[in-house]
């Protein structure tokens, strides 16, 4: 970067003046042997990659998971620093991220023309493992899931032949390969696989799947996947299921899975049958569910369409055993906005949900009984993000300052030091560039037929 015109002030003379100023002349040949073999580190990041199924994850109370760009970031939600894992060179992003139970595993899926996984000690955050095989039959991965013990991983694979991949991690071995549909079944779009988190009779495990005209589960023992007859019959004809899971229970023998379709409908399965469907209420009729978390033993949270958040409990009737009792919206950046992931903490006093505008909403559950609907309960996780592409950006000389401008019309200035949005600003069309005054206290926005300076 070329220093800018100061005015008539002579300021403090710039890091590079200040090696031949200190060093003379003599020091020049070792200053650019320096130069030449020093290296960018990232220190923070503001934005997410709202794209990613499962794109926010607790790796501890303090410390949250997610994708920005090629990179997953470790976020510290108090001091707001981060931590990252950087991309694989040559791949062409991040699709899918998985954290086991017990928090000591991180899988990253990557898009490459052989999709890849890559497991990382999230102590260390050393890579352990990278998996790839040909039969997956496509070049990414749309979903992954860890065992309860965390030694195998079950990775749905894209289109077009979305096949279900069973991955002995530690041994770099695909020992199971089944597509995610039987023969005859209409094609379609997969969305999401999860592990049971109990372990069966037989000391194996249940492993699952939902998209278009999709449900079904898995047996998986000493390796080896085998399907089972569906779940819902003929229920999934004609329909979409875009998103389940598994609840924990204090019910011994009770092993729940909750199925939501595009409609906001939700089945509930028991030992592969459906034991009891709970509609849709009138207002989100049609309200498509895209996210569901365990809410401890009470029951569970759904995000979809529109920025809904739906709470439901536990209720004694068998016949209706869980009921919608609260439900919020989002009011995010981005109109009808819809939550596509959500994440609640170790002690279920935190929800984190992200957005596919590429937002990030924090909701204190300590006192969910007595929130108000109509009331915005939520906060940012952090500072807001963009919602589209940055087209301008520019720092000021003498403040830590970065001014940025999106192709969501919005102008927002950072501050790198304090990693805080110091402002937003929303305008009526697009800004194409920005430049920051050096004094930090005017900015300079060019749209498309003007420019404008503003304070």
């Amino acid at each position: 970067a070329t220093p800018r015109d100061r005015g008539s002030r002579r300021d403090a003379p710039t890091s590079r003046e200040r090696v031949h100023l200190e060093s003379g002349s003599g020091a020049s040949r070792e200053t650019s042997i320096a130069m030449a073999s020093a290296t960018l580190v990232p220190r923070h990041v503001f934005g997410m990659k709202g794209d990613v199924k499962d794109n926010i994850a607790y790796a501890d109370e303090t410390t949250v998971i997610f994708p920005a760009g090629n990179n997953v970031v470790l976020h510290h939600l108090e001091s707001k620093t981060q931590q990252f894992v950087p991309g694989t060179p040559g791949a062409k992003g991040v699709d899918a991220i998985a954290v086991s139970a017990n928090k000591k595993w991180l899988a990253v899926a990557e898009s490459a023309e052989k999709a890849q996984i890559t497991i990382y000690d999230l102590h260390t955050l050393k890579r352990k493992k990278v998996l790839t095989t040909t039969e997956v039959g496509s070049e990414r991965y749309a979903s992954m899931s860890f065992s309860p013990d965390g030694k195998l991983l079950v990775a749905l694979g894209g289109a077009p032949e979305w096949n279900v991949v069973l991955w002995q991690w530690e041994k770099s071995k695909a020992s199971s390969v089944v597509p995610s549909r039987v023969a005859n079944q209409a094609p379609g779009s997969a969305y999401q696989c999860e592990f049971s988190p109990f372990v069966n009779a037989d000391g194996g495990y249940t492993a699952t799947v939902c998209g278009q005209n999709l449900f079904r589960a898995f047996k998986i023992n000493d390796g080896v996947m085998k399907p089972l007859a569906s779940a819902l019959g003929k229920r999934e004809m004609g329909s979409t299921f875009t998103a389940h899971g598994w609840l924990p229970t204090d019910e011994p023998g009770r092993e729940r899975c909750v199925v939501a379709n595009e409609e906001g409908d939700v089945l509930v399965v028991e030992n592969n049958e459906v034991v009891a469907a709970i509609p849709a209420t009138e207002k989100y009729e049609g309200c498509a569910i895209h996210c569901i978390v365990p809410f401890g033993v009470k029951g569970f949270v759904a995000g979809g369409e529109d920025g809904a958040l739906l709470v439901y409990e536990k209720q004694t009737d068998e016949r209706e055993p869980f009921k919608l009792t609260k439900s919020f919206t989002i009011e995010s950046d981005g109109k009808n906005a819809s939550i596509r992931n959500l994440a609640i903490d170790a002690n279920e006093e935190n929800l984190i949900a992200t957005m596919d505008d590429n937002q990030a909403w924090t909701l204190s559950l300590a006192n969910i009984d007595v929130m108000k609907p109509e009331e915005m309960n939520f906060e940012r996780m952090s500072a807001g993000f963009h919602s589209n592409g940055v087209t301008g950006v520019d720092l000021c000389v003498r403040k830590p300052l970065v001014v940025t401008c999106s192709t969501d019309k919005s102008v927002r200035v950072w501050n790198y030091v304090e990693r805080t949005a110091e402002l937003v600003k929303h305008f009526a069309e697009e800004a194409h560039s920005v430049a920051f005054h050096p004094s930090g206290l005017q900015i300079l926005v060019g749209f498309s037929d003007k420019l404008q300076l503003m304070n």
